[in-house]
């Protein structure tokens, strides 16, 4: 499920679990900052050996990923003005990335997730809270 705000401005990506997925499927273009996909392959395929060369890259917004482990919350998306979009519940197993606005989360019963964003993460910086 892509979320965009009134200005077609991607505000995140939600990937919920179960959710039948191709062989490979790429959720994000390759300019994209962040880069997501999801795999459904069969027993004994092999993804070749690789490793990734090192390379400078500009990275402007800090895109954040967010995987629920178990529990249940709701994460309320806001566009770019900060004006409140959508609230998306989210529960084991599923994942979302934020790409652009804000969003703020409520946690509705225990919950364990996992969070992974761009580094080096520096608190005055890099986040704004309204």
């Amino acid at each position: 499920m892509y979320i965009y705000d009134n200005d077609n401005n991607l505000l995140a990506i939600v990937i919920k679990n179960g959710t039948s997925t191709k062989d490979k499927d790429f959720h994000t273009d390759h300019s994209s900052e962040l880069q997501i996909a999801s795999f459904n392959l069969k027993k004994d395929e092999l993804i070749e050996r690789h490793y990734h060369e090192k390379q400078e890259r500009k990275i402007f917004s800090t895109n954040e990923v967010i995987i629920i482990q178990s529990g249940k919350m709701t994460l309320t998306l806001y566009d770019l003005d900060l004006n409140k979009i959508e609230d998306v519940i989210l529960e084991s197993g599923d994942m979302v990335a934020l790409f652009n606005g804000g969003h703020g989360i409520k946690i509705e019963e225990q919950t364990k997730f996992i969070e992974v964003k761009q580094g080096p993460f520096n608190e005055e910086k890099d986040k704004t809270r309204f």
